[in-house]
């Protein structure tokens, strides 16, 4: 059984979703609204779900200020899963991801330059692969009636299987929804990645295009939702 509930603390709507046990005592699940704080859980759990992508060989210190200067972003919406009162899950989406990455590091970029530094250190090609990442938004065309973007979602591989994905999905959409969107995109790995592809097909994406990242074959998918 699942009920969508509205709470207010000190002024701010928090919104979740309960998913009652058996017994309709306990919440299981809940989806929260993440902030800033949520960031070093978030990176935990990325390294975790992602632990051969560039972001997490970059380290899970720059990892919590990547999320954390995303959080505070007016276009970014990021909800996450606890499960027990602890997340295991979450997403990133942007209503304005046009140079996003790029606006996001300038605006802090003081909070990278250290963890960054250690990152480079221990091994210089990263810096290459990150400038490449961060023009990435002019490497392929995104349809112009998708103007948001689902830019991370993850699940921690301890609650993989249990449909926590999908819902993460289903609160996407309906945040888009309150904002006026009925589409949107994301790019993923399109070799050594066949579940995260399947699970993308399996929600209803559509493979819209195949692009070169530099070295890599990426997928650009699009939803539309009603």
């Amino acid at each position: 059984m699942e009920k969508v509930c509205k709470d207010c603390a000190g002024g701010q709507k928090l919104y979740y979703t309960c998913r009652l046990n058996q017994s309709n005592q306990l919440p299981l699940n809940q989806v929260i609204l993440l902030k800033s704080e949520d960031a070093k859980k978030m990176a935990s759990i990325h390294s975790l779900a992602f632990p051969h992508f560039f972001l997490t060989a970059l380290g899970k210190d720059v990892l919590e200020v990547f999320y954390a200067s995303l959080l505070i972003d007016d276009s970014v919406i990021a909800f996450g899963i606890k499960k027990d009162q602890s997340l295991v899950g979450f997403f990133v989406a942007s209503t304005s991801p046009k140079g996003l990455y790029t606006r996001v590091f300038k605006r802090n970029i003081f909070r990278f330059i250290l963890p960054l530094s250690f990152a480079f250190i221990k091994d210089l090609r990263l810096l290459r692969r990150m400038l490449i990442s961060l023009s990435s938004s002019k490497s392929h065309n995104v349809p112009n009636s998708c103007t948001s973007s689902l830019l991370s979602i993850c699940v921690s591989p301890e609650c993989a299987g249990m449909g926590l994905g999908k819902m993460l999905l289903s609160e996407l959409e309906s945040q888009l929804k309150v904002r006026g969107k009925c589409c949107y995109y994301l790019t993923t790995d399109a070799e050594n990645n066949d579940l995260t592809n399947q699970f993308y097909k399996n929600n209803a994406f559509e493979l819209c295009s195949v692009f070169w990242q530099d070295k890599r074959k990426m997928n650009l998918y699009t939803k539309v939702f009603l």
